[in-house]
């Protein structure tokens, strides 16, 4: 494969200063001993800084990149444009859903990964125009791409039961995770006893059941609290805790890998409520810092977690305390599935990510030449 050339585009990196999907390239990237490129000049992305992966990247002071953002995302389609016109022999592995690039590469193939068909399966937490246009880009850019990437078995049924599409030309790479105990610990104040919630808090990430499982059982128990990362609590938010008389119970804290390490390894439990994901990185997170997990029953939670969480109906309040509750107070359920998790664990890694990926490249070639 060291003759390939392949190509990364600007999308995702355009449009994510950090996620799950622009740290997935991040991370497969530099493991597959390939030739390739990243179409990006300018962008804000953490990974992509942090990485060093990308040698057009041209760093700018931040208040420059912010006033000038739209003129220079243009900068980087034009970039990306030109590049994917080169007469040159590549493999394009788009990093989202936008079709520009179909009428550019000419003959040579494309890989798309898929994440997770949310849109398709959950259209009541999104508005009719935001659907018609990513759905309308998404389809398109899936039904012609030589191979299709899903990051679970569940995303693969549901993109076959959606699109149509021949399962032979889906391959399902599972993710991995670098979350390790970190040479310096940061210090912060944390309360003896808490839950954990991770990530956004997007409607269908099912945030609101979730805080009023909590409040049932911060109601027998006034040591526990919950802790939560991702962005600043809304103003909706810290009503709803307001009206639930938890609102000393809740706490944000805006957290560092390091600092996320320790909210892992402290918690007595990861609660996971989403309705519907597309894999779950923070299930492997919490099972690399030796914290049990409890999540939903719902989509790819029980493909990922096997037999090493504690489920729940996530649209069933009294059932989602139920479960936390059977964790953080029976501690031979916590030190069972705390130990079941690292076993698990073992079956995920970027190095294995990336070695599938880099045959799913070698697919594409072949299936073009044909």
């Amino acid at each position: 494969m060291k003759e390939l050339q392949v190509i990364y585009d600007s999308q995702i990196f355009d449009f994510q200063t950090f996620g799950g999907i622009s740290r997935y390239f991040c991370e497969i990237i530099p493991r597959m001993n390939i030739t390739f490129d990243i179409t990006v000049r300018y962008s804000e992305n953490i990974y992509l800084k942090e990485s060093k992966l990308c040698k057009h990247r041209l760093p700018i002071p931040q208040w420059l990149f912010y006033k000038y953002k739209n003129k220079l995302l243009k900068k980087n389609r034009k970039f990306s444009e030109d590049i994917l016109r080169s007469s040159s022999t590549y493999l394009l592995h788009a990093t989202y859903y936008e079709p520009y690039f179909l009428n550019r590469i000419g003959n040579n193939p494309y890989v798309i990964t898929v994440h997770d068909m949310i849109y398709e399966k959950l259209p009541e937490f999104f508005s009719e125009e935001e659907r018609k246009f990513i759905l309308e880009q998404k389809k398109k850019v899936i039904t012609q791409a030589d191979r299709i990437i899903a990051i679970s078995q569940n995303t693969k049924q549901d993109i076959i039961d959606l699109l149509h599409i021949e399962p032979e030309k889906i391959d399902v790479i599972y993710h991995g995770t670098n979350m390790q105990k970190p040479l310096k610990k940061e210090s912060v104040t944390l309360p003896k006893k808490f839950i954990l919630y991770v990530g956004t808090r997007y409607s269908y990430k099912n945030f609101g059941r979730f805080i009023k499982a909590f409040s049932l059982l911060s109601l027998k128990d006034k040591e526990l609290y919950t802790i939560c990362t991702g962005n600043p609590f809304s103003t909706d938010e810290k009503k709803l805790f307001e009206s639930l008389n938890i609102m000393d119970k809740v706490i944000h804290i805006h957290a560092s890998d390091a600092l996320l390490y320790t909210l892992y390894n402290q918690a007595e439990a990861l609660v996971f409520p989403s309705l519907y994901e597309g894999f779950g990185i923070p299930i492997l997170e919490a099972y690399a810092c030796l914290c049990p997990v409890v999540i939903s029953n719902t989509s790819c939670f029980p493909e990922i977690a096997s037999d090493a969480a504690a489920y729940f109906d996530p649209y069933s309040e009294t059932e989602m305390a139920d479960a936390i509750a059977s964790v953080i107070y029976n501690r031979t359920l916590r030190t069972e599935l705390i130990d079941k998790g690292s076993e698990q664990l073992k079956l995920y890694s970027w190095e294995k990510a990336a070695i599938q990926t880099k045959e799913v490249y070698q697919k594409a070639m072949n299936n073009k030449l044909k």
